[in-house]
């Protein structure tokens, strides 16, 4: 009813604003007067106009900011209903509690507390867990969201998307499949390490057992590396300059 009365604003808007276009057109002398009508017609239509459509597109703006602020809780309200509702939860009165969520649920749908009670003391299965885990995932808790999601699933029923961008990661995130396990590649085994050669000139200490030398070992042992013999330069002594006089 709302947004055909803001379209039913806006097209008389609309039509006035191209009634006074036309009069300043045709009537070029004469409609100046006519035009005046118009205008504070036009001027209360445009107030009627921006209470209309002003909180519409105001929630559309301010809605992802303002959102998780103003709907993430919510108050619940104390009255006689609730009260005996909780009287029912602590004397296990089961269906008499089902009975009386459902009731209060309908009197007042836009608030969780009897859905959420409801639905905590539902049979698996039931059509009262059908019925409240609708309710539940309306609303804004992630915890209660995925519980309701999860019976809705078991009832064979698959619940659009949620509105609230955290609770609709949230079951995507329970929903994705686990990741298969890698598979092993086949390495061959790596061949042995060769073993290490001992020094024969290295003695760990004196009496240590005498390793057996390789020729080519004593070789390099018995006869040090050749080194080219280097030229020696003769040096001239320097003539020192005679003192100044």
């Amino acid at each position: 009813m709302l947004i055909l009365l803001r379209i039913a604003l806006a097209a008389a808007l609309g039509y006035v604003m191209m009634q006074v276009r036309e009069n300043a057109s045709l009537h070029p002398q004469t409609g100046d007067i006519a035009n005046a009508g118009l205008l504070a017609f036009a001027v209360v239509l445009g107030i009627a106009n921006a209470a209309a459509w002003a909180p519409y597109i105001g929630a559309k703006v301010a809605g992802p900011l303002t959102e998780p602020m103003l709907t993430g809780t919510y108050v619940d309200e104390k009255n006689r209903w609730l009260q005996l509702i909780r009287w029912f939860e602590r004397h296990h009165l089961r269906r008499l509690t089902l009975v009386m969520c459902f009731l209060e649920g309908v009197r007042r749908p836009w608030m969780p507390t009897a859905f959420v009670i409801g639905f905590s003391h539902a049979k698996p299965g039931s059509w009262f867990e059908k019925i409240f885990a609708r309710e539940v995932y309306r609303f804004n808790n992630t915890q209660n969201s995925l519980a309701a999601f999860q019976a809705l699933k078991r009832h064979g029923e698959r619940p659009p998307a949620h509105p609230n961008p955290e609770v609709d990661l949230a079951i995507l995130a329970i929903e994705r499949p686990p990741r298969p396990a890698a598979t092993v590649l086949p390495v061959p085994p790596s061949e042995p390490a060769p073993p290490l050669e001992r020094n024969a000139r290295i003695q760990l200490f004196s009496g240590a057992a005498s390793v057996p030398v390789s020729p080519a070992d004593s070789a390099q042992t018995a006869s040090p590396a050749s080194v080219e013999e280097i030229p020696a330069r003769s040096v001239t002594p320097s003539k020192e300059s005679p003192p100044p006089s």
